[in-house]
């Protein structure tokens, strides 16, 4: 076993179970990496927090838990990706209306609005507006203003359309997102569609 910050490989077992680098000094629990793990690897399959818990019985408040972190690092991750090789190929605005929502009219008043950017065949999403704010319009109001505001800077691009695909297959699985954690969603679907990394010593 080696250090799970650094990789040195002398490390100190005390009392209480953890383990101290020679190192970097940094002290960290081997079952609570284990555990960490275990999620981090389910949860890149796809399983959801329900099978986690049945697959290791682990607590589900635990699990969630968890996973909300794993998103939130998944985030920063896009965020550091995206500042780092920021040459802007091209972008364009979604707005995204869940299937079951699409035949209602008043729907669009709840459609989630981002930008999504190509930077090289890698996307990142900015979240835009909420339409709650024209509320006082019609709806045909609200659609006719979007055609005149529309951002867009797209030629021949296919990264974007492929995104949005990918999105609009990836967001059905899940159900009754709070409009607070929406973003740490789309940030997770851009995560995935761009292939990005994520290890245990991210999500610690």
């Amino acid at each position: 076993m080696s250090c799970i910050y650094c990789n040195h490989y002398i490390l100190y077992k005390l009392k209480n179970g953890y383990y101290k680098c020679a190192k970097c000094k940094r002290k960290f629990s081997p079952k609570k990496i284990e555990r960490k793990a275990k999620i981090l690897h389910s949860f890149l399959l796809g399983l959801t927090p329900f099978e986690i818990v049945d697959k290791f019985s682990f607590s589900y408040v635990t699990v969630v838990k968890e996973i909300a972190h794993i998103r939130k690092v998944m985030a920063n991750i896009c965020e550091n990706e995206f500042l780092n090789k920021n040459k802007i190929i091209e972008f364009n605005e979604y707005l995204y209306i869940p299937k079951t929502n699409k035949k209602n009219i008043n729907s669009i008043y709840k459609a989630k609005n981002f930008l999504t950017i190509d930077y090289g065949e890698k996307v990142y999403n900015i979240m835009l507006s909420n339409l709650k704010i024209y509320e006082s319009l019609s709806p045909e109001d609200i659609k006719k203003m979007l055609r005149q505001s529309h951002i867009i800077k797209i030629k021949n691009n296919i990264t974007i359309p492929l995104f949005w695909e990918y999105f609009e297959e990836f967001i059905v699985k899940f159900k009754g997102i709070k409009e607070e954690n929406f973003f740490y969603y789309l940030k997770e679907a851009e995560f995935r569609f761009n292939k990005f990394k994520i290890e245990v010593k991210d999500i610690i």
